[in-house]
Protein backbone atom coordinates (compact mmCIF):
# COMPACT_ATOMS: atom_id res chain seq x y z
CA UNK A 1 0.00 0.00 0.00
CA UNK A 2 1.39 3.43 -0.93
CA UNK A 3 1.78 6.39 1.39
CA UNK A 4 -1.10 8.29 -0.23
CA UNK A 5 -3.34 5.27 0.22
CA UNK A 6 -2.54 5.22 3.93
CA UNK A 7 -3.09 8.95 4.27
CA UNK A 8 -6.34 9.21 2.37
CA UNK A 9 -7.92 5.86 3.21
CA UNK A 10 -7.90 3.98 -0.08
CA UNK A 11 -6.76 0.65 1.34
CA UNK A 12 -9.07 -2.21 0.39
CA UNK A 13 -10.85 -4.27 3.09
CA UNK A 14 -9.04 -7.53 3.73
CA UNK A 15 -10.33 -10.82 2.36
CA UNK A 16 -11.11 -11.78 5.94
CA UNK A 17 -13.41 -8.77 6.30
CA UNK A 18 -15.04 -9.38 2.92
CA UNK A 19 -15.62 -13.03 3.81
CA UNK A 20 -17.07 -12.11 7.20
CA UNK A 21 -19.57 -9.69 5.64
CA UNK A 22 -20.49 -12.22 2.93
CA UNK A 23 -21.13 -14.84 5.60
CA UNK A 24 -22.73 -12.79 8.38
CA UNK A 25 -23.94 -9.68 6.58
CA UNK A 26 -27.28 -8.82 4.98
CA UNK A 27 -28.93 -11.36 2.71
CA UNK A 28 -29.31 -10.49 -0.95
CA UNK A 29 -33.07 -10.29 -1.70
CA UNK A 30 -32.42 -11.66 -5.20
CA UNK A 31 -31.11 -14.91 -3.69
CA UNK A 32 -34.54 -15.45 -2.16
CA UNK A 33 -36.21 -15.46 -5.58
CA UNK A 34 -34.68 -18.73 -6.72
CA UNK A 35 -33.35 -17.24 -9.96
CA UNK A 36 -30.81 -19.24 -11.96
CA UNK A 37 -28.44 -18.20 -14.68
CA UNK A 38 -26.99 -14.83 -15.62
CA UNK A 39 -29.90 -13.66 -17.73
CA UNK A 40 -32.46 -14.23 -14.97
CA UNK A 41 -30.22 -12.62 -12.38
CA UNK A 42 -29.59 -9.59 -14.58
CA UNK A 43 -33.32 -9.25 -15.17
CA UNK A 44 -34.02 -9.45 -11.44
CA UNK A 45 -31.49 -6.69 -10.69
CA UNK A 46 -33.13 -4.51 -13.35
CA UNK A 47 -36.71 -5.15 -12.19
CA UNK A 48 -37.97 -1.86 -10.71
CA UNK A 49 -40.00 -3.77 -8.13
CA UNK A 50 -36.78 -5.03 -6.54
CA UNK A 51 -34.78 -1.77 -6.61
CA UNK A 52 -35.72 -0.49 -3.10
CA UNK A 53 -34.80 -3.79 -1.42
CA UNK A 54 -31.55 -4.16 -3.36
CA UNK A 55 -30.68 -0.56 -2.55
CA UNK A 56 -31.06 -1.23 1.18
CA UNK A 57 -29.12 -4.48 0.85
CA UNK A 58 -26.13 -2.91 -0.95
CA UNK A 59 -26.09 0.06 1.44
CA UNK A 60 -26.14 -2.25 4.47
CA UNK A 61 -23.38 -4.41 2.99
CA UNK A 62 -21.19 -1.38 2.33
CA UNK A 63 -21.85 -0.05 5.82
CA UNK A 64 -20.63 -3.33 7.31
CA UNK A 65 -17.54 -3.37 5.10
CA UNK A 66 -16.82 0.18 6.23
CA UNK A 67 -17.47 -0.68 9.86
CA UNK A 68 -15.09 -3.63 9.95
CA UNK A 69 -12.37 -1.77 8.05
CA UNK A 70 -12.55 1.71 9.60
CA UNK A 71 -14.08 1.60 13.09
CA UNK A 72 -11.98 3.23 15.77
CA UNK A 73 -12.32 4.00 19.50
CA UNK A 74 -14.37 7.02 20.54
CA UNK A 75 -15.64 8.57 23.76
CA UNK A 76 -19.26 9.66 23.46
CA UNK A 77 -20.07 12.59 25.75
CA UNK A 78 -23.60 13.11 27.00
CA UNK A 79 -24.96 16.02 29.01
CA UNK A 80 -25.99 15.06 32.53
CA UNK A 81 -28.53 16.78 34.76
CA UNK A 82 -26.49 16.45 37.96
CA UNK A 83 -24.64 19.58 39.16
CA UNK A 84 -21.19 20.08 37.64
CA UNK A 85 -18.23 20.68 39.92
CA UNK A 86 -15.58 23.19 38.93
CA UNK A 87 -13.13 20.52 37.70
CA UNK A 88 -15.66 18.14 36.17
CA UNK A 89 -15.86 17.38 32.49
CA UNK A 90 -18.52 19.87 31.43
CA UNK A 91 -19.92 22.46 29.06
CA UNK A 92 -19.78 26.13 30.02
CA UNK A 93 -19.79 27.71 33.44
CA UNK A 94 -17.01 28.82 35.74
CA UNK A 95 -13.50 27.45 35.41
CA UNK A 96 -10.39 26.85 37.46
CA UNK A 97 -7.26 28.99 37.01
CA UNK A 98 -4.12 27.63 38.73
CA UNK A 99 -1.98 29.78 40.99
CA UNK A 100 0.47 31.84 38.94
CA UNK A 101 -1.66 31.64 35.79
CA UNK A 102 -4.08 34.25 34.46
CA UNK A 103 -7.52 33.71 32.99
CA UNK A 104 -7.31 33.58 29.19
CA UNK A 105 -8.08 36.70 27.16
CA UNK A 106 -8.38 37.66 23.51
CA UNK A 107 -4.83 38.67 22.60
CA UNK A 108 -6.05 41.48 20.33
CA UNK A 109 -8.93 43.02 22.30
CA UNK A 110 -8.03 42.03 25.84
CA UNK A 111 -11.56 40.75 26.40
CA UNK A 112 -11.94 37.67 28.61
CA UNK A 113 -12.55 34.32 26.94
CA UNK A 114 -15.40 32.06 28.01
CA UNK A 115 -15.25 28.37 28.80
CA UNK A 116 -16.82 26.31 26.03
CA UNK A 117 -15.96 22.93 27.52
CA UNK A 118 -13.44 21.09 29.62
CA UNK A 119 -12.35 17.49 29.92
CA UNK A 120 -11.16 15.93 33.16
CA UNK A 121 -9.31 12.90 31.83
CA UNK A 122 -9.25 11.16 35.20
CA UNK A 123 -13.06 10.98 34.90
CA UNK A 124 -13.01 9.59 31.36
CA UNK A 125 -12.41 6.04 30.15
CA UNK A 126 -8.86 5.72 28.88
CA UNK A 127 -8.63 6.46 25.17
CA UNK A 128 -5.49 5.39 23.36
CA UNK A 129 -3.20 8.33 22.62
CA UNK A 130 -4.97 10.67 25.05
CA UNK A 131 -3.76 11.61 28.53
CA UNK A 132 -4.93 9.59 31.51
CA UNK A 133 -5.19 12.60 33.78
CA UNK A 134 -5.24 16.38 33.72
CA UNK A 135 -7.76 19.04 32.79
CA UNK A 136 -8.14 20.21 29.19
CA UNK A 137 -10.00 23.51 28.87
CA UNK A 138 -11.44 25.00 25.66
CA UNK A 139 -12.11 28.74 25.59
CA UNK A 140 -13.82 30.89 22.94
CA UNK A 141 -14.47 34.58 22.38
CA UNK A 142 -17.84 35.88 23.55
CA UNK A 143 -17.69 39.18 21.65
CA UNK A 144 -17.36 37.65 18.18
CA UNK A 145 -20.13 36.17 16.04
CA UNK A 146 -17.61 33.55 14.87
CA UNK A 147 -16.98 32.50 18.50
CA UNK A 148 -13.29 33.27 18.01
CA UNK A 149 -12.77 31.04 14.98
CA UNK A 150 -10.21 32.29 12.44
CA UNK A 151 -10.78 30.43 9.18
CA UNK A 152 -7.72 32.00 7.56
CA UNK A 153 -5.50 30.82 10.39
CA UNK A 154 -7.35 28.07 12.30
CA UNK A 155 -4.27 27.37 14.41
CA UNK A 156 -4.05 30.89 15.82
CA UNK A 157 -5.23 30.93 19.41
CA UNK A 158 -5.51 34.71 19.61
CA UNK A 159 -9.30 34.73 20.07
CA UNK A 160 -9.74 31.24 21.48
CA UNK A 161 -7.56 28.98 23.58
CA UNK A 162 -6.89 25.39 24.54
CA UNK A 163 -5.19 25.02 27.90
CA UNK A 164 -3.95 21.79 29.48
CA UNK A 165 -3.52 21.60 33.25
CA UNK A 166 -1.64 18.42 34.19
CA UNK A 167 -2.60 18.62 37.86
CA UNK A 168 -6.23 18.79 38.94
CA UNK A 169 -6.81 19.97 42.52
CA UNK A 170 -8.74 17.58 44.73
CA UNK A 171 -9.31 19.99 47.63
CA UNK A 172 -11.63 22.98 47.82
CA UNK A 173 -10.52 25.85 45.61
CA UNK A 174 -9.97 29.41 46.79
CA UNK A 175 -12.57 31.77 45.36
CA UNK A 176 -9.96 33.80 43.47
CA UNK A 177 -8.94 30.67 41.52
CA UNK A 178 -12.46 30.29 40.09
CA UNK A 179 -13.38 32.52 37.15
CA UNK A 180 -16.63 33.12 35.29
CA UNK A 181 -16.66 36.11 32.92
CA UNK A 182 -19.87 38.13 33.07
CA UNK A 183 -22.36 38.16 30.22
CA UNK A 184 -23.19 41.53 28.64
CA UNK A 185 -25.90 42.69 26.26
CA UNK A 186 -23.56 42.15 23.32
CA UNK A 187 -22.12 38.81 24.48
CA UNK A 188 -22.34 36.23 21.69
CA UNK A 189 -21.87 32.61 22.70
CA UNK A 190 -23.26 29.30 21.40
CA UNK A 191 -25.02 28.68 24.71
CA UNK A 192 -28.76 29.25 24.81
CA UNK A 193 -28.64 30.54 28.38
CA UNK A 194 -26.01 32.60 30.28
CA UNK A 195 -26.14 30.09 33.12
CA UNK A 196 -25.56 27.03 30.93
CA UNK A 197 -23.30 24.56 32.72
CA UNK A 198 -23.80 20.88 31.95
CA UNK A 199 -21.75 18.01 33.30
CA UNK A 200 -20.44 15.68 30.62
CA UNK A 201 -20.44 11.91 31.10
CA UNK A 202 -18.33 9.74 28.80
CA UNK A 203 -18.96 6.28 27.42
CA UNK A 204 -16.34 4.37 25.43
CA UNK A 205 -17.36 2.86 22.13
CA UNK A 206 -16.42 2.29 18.50
CA UNK A 207 -17.27 4.48 15.54
CA UNK A 208 -17.36 3.84 11.80
CA UNK A 209 -16.05 6.51 9.46
CA UNK A 210 -18.62 9.26 8.86
CA UNK A 211 -19.75 10.30 5.36
CA UNK A 212 -18.40 13.85 5.84
CA UNK A 213 -14.89 12.73 6.85
CA UNK A 214 -12.24 13.53 4.23
CA UNK A 215 -11.18 9.87 4.12
CA UNK A 216 -14.67 8.56 3.46
CA UNK A 217 -14.69 8.64 -0.33
CA UNK A 218 -11.49 6.66 -0.67
CA UNK A 219 -12.68 4.08 1.84
CA UNK A 220 -16.06 3.79 0.17
CA UNK A 221 -14.59 3.20 -3.28
CA UNK A 222 -12.30 0.54 -1.82
CA UNK A 223 -15.31 -1.25 -0.37
CA UNK A 224 -17.26 -0.92 -3.62
CA UNK A 225 -14.36 -2.58 -5.44
CA UNK A 226 -14.91 -5.75 -3.37
CA UNK A 227 -18.56 -6.17 -4.42
CA UNK A 228 -19.50 -8.91 -6.87
CA UNK A 229 -20.27 -7.86 -10.42
CA UNK A 230 -24.04 -7.64 -9.87
CA UNK A 231 -23.85 -5.54 -6.70
CA UNK A 232 -21.06 -3.43 -8.19
CA UNK A 233 -23.10 -2.71 -11.30
CA UNK A 234 -26.18 -1.95 -9.23
CA UNK A 235 -24.17 0.53 -7.14
CA UNK A 236 -23.01 2.39 -10.24
CA UNK A 237 -26.57 2.46 -11.60
CA UNK A 238 -28.23 3.59 -8.37
CA UNK A 239 -25.35 5.34 -6.62
CA UNK A 240 -27.27 8.40 -5.42
CA UNK A 241 -29.97 6.36 -3.68
CA UNK A 242 -27.43 4.01 -2.09
CA UNK A 243 -25.37 6.94 -0.82
CA UNK A 244 -28.47 8.42 0.80
CA UNK A 245 -29.19 5.13 2.57
CA UNK A 246 -25.55 4.79 3.55
CA UNK A 247 -25.46 8.29 5.02
CA UNK A 248 -28.50 7.49 7.15
CA UNK A 249 -26.75 4.37 8.46
CA UNK A 250 -23.38 6.00 9.19
CA UNK A 251 -24.01 9.62 10.16
CA UNK A 252 -23.43 9.90 13.90
CA UNK A 253 -23.22 13.27 15.61
CA UNK A 254 -23.04 14.37 19.23
CA UNK A 255 -20.32 15.52 21.58
CA UNK A 256 -17.26 13.28 21.46
CA UNK A 257 -13.54 12.81 21.98
CA UNK A 258 -11.65 10.89 19.30
CA UNK A 259 -13.31 8.99 16.50
CA UNK A 260 -14.50 10.57 13.27
CA UNK A 261 -15.90 14.11 13.01
CA UNK A 262 -19.05 15.31 11.32
CA UNK A 263 -19.49 18.53 9.35
CA UNK A 264 -22.54 20.35 8.05
CA UNK A 265 -20.58 21.76 5.10
CA UNK A 266 -17.27 20.06 4.32
CA UNK A 267 -14.20 18.68 6.02
CA UNK A 268 -11.36 21.27 5.92
CA UNK A 269 -8.94 18.40 5.38
CA UNK A 270 -10.33 18.15 1.85
CA UNK A 271 -8.30 21.21 0.93
CA UNK A 272 -5.11 19.13 1.19
CA UNK A 273 -3.60 21.90 3.31
CA UNK A 274 -0.42 20.56 5.00
CA UNK A 275 -1.52 22.29 8.20
CA UNK A 276 -4.77 20.35 8.24
CA UNK A 277 -3.30 17.09 7.04
CA UNK A 278 -1.08 16.87 10.12
CA UNK A 279 -3.94 17.50 12.54
CA UNK A 280 -5.83 14.25 11.99
CA UNK A 281 -6.90 13.41 15.56
CA UNK A 282 -10.27 14.70 16.75
CA UNK A 283 -9.54 16.27 20.11
CA UNK A 284 -13.11 17.39 20.82
CA UNK A 285 -16.37 17.73 18.97
CA UNK A 286 -19.26 19.82 20.31
CA UNK A 287 -22.50 19.30 18.43
CA UNK A 288 -25.64 21.43 18.67
CA UNK A 289 -28.13 20.37 21.36
CA UNK A 290 -30.87 22.06 23.38
CA UNK A 291 -28.18 23.82 25.44
CA UNK A 292 -25.57 24.72 22.84
CA UNK A 293 -25.86 25.66 19.18
CA UNK A 294 -23.18 26.81 16.76
CA UNK A 295 -25.07 29.00 14.31
CA UNK A 296 -27.88 27.09 12.63
CA UNK A 297 -27.52 23.60 14.16
CA UNK A 298 -23.78 23.61 13.58
CA UNK A 299 -20.90 21.64 15.02
CA UNK A 300 -17.50 22.70 16.39
CA UNK A 301 -14.37 20.59 16.05
CA UNK A 302 -10.88 20.80 17.50
CA UNK A 303 -8.10 18.79 15.83
CA UNK A 304 -4.54 17.96 16.82
CA UNK A 305 -1.65 16.04 15.29
CA UNK A 306 -0.90 12.64 16.86
CA UNK A 307 2.66 13.74 17.68
CA UNK A 308 1.50 16.91 19.44
CA UNK A 309 -1.08 14.93 21.40
CA UNK A 310 1.57 12.46 22.50
CA UNK A 311 3.71 15.35 23.78
CA UNK A 312 0.68 17.02 25.38
CA UNK A 313 1.45 20.08 23.26
CA UNK A 314 -1.84 21.86 22.59
CA UNK A 315 -0.33 25.01 21.07
CA UNK A 316 -1.04 23.92 17.48
CA UNK A 317 -4.63 22.72 17.82
CA UNK A 318 -6.93 23.64 14.92
CA UNK A 319 -10.41 24.98 15.65
CA UNK A 320 -13.28 25.19 13.19
CA UNK A 321 -17.05 25.15 13.19
CA UNK A 322 -19.70 25.19 10.50
CA UNK A 323 -23.48 25.20 10.30
CA UNK A 324 -26.37 24.85 7.86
Amino acid sequence: MGLLDKLFGRDTPSQEIVGKVDKEGPRNPIDQLGVTGRSQRNAAYEDTAHIPRITDYVAEKLSQLLRYSTEMPVLRLTEDDSPAQITDSKLGGAFYVPEGMKAPRNLDTGNPLYLLAQLNFSQLPQLRGFPAQGLLQFFIDGEDTLYGADYDNPQSQRSWRVRYLPNVPVTALHANRVVKPAWHDDTVLPFNDPDTERRLVAQAGKQTITPTDYRFEGRLQSCVSTLNEYDHGFFREHEAEIRDSLAALLMSGGHQVGGYPIFTQSDPHDDRDPLWNKATDLLLQIDSTNDVSFGDSGVANFFISPSDLERLDFSRVLYTWDCY
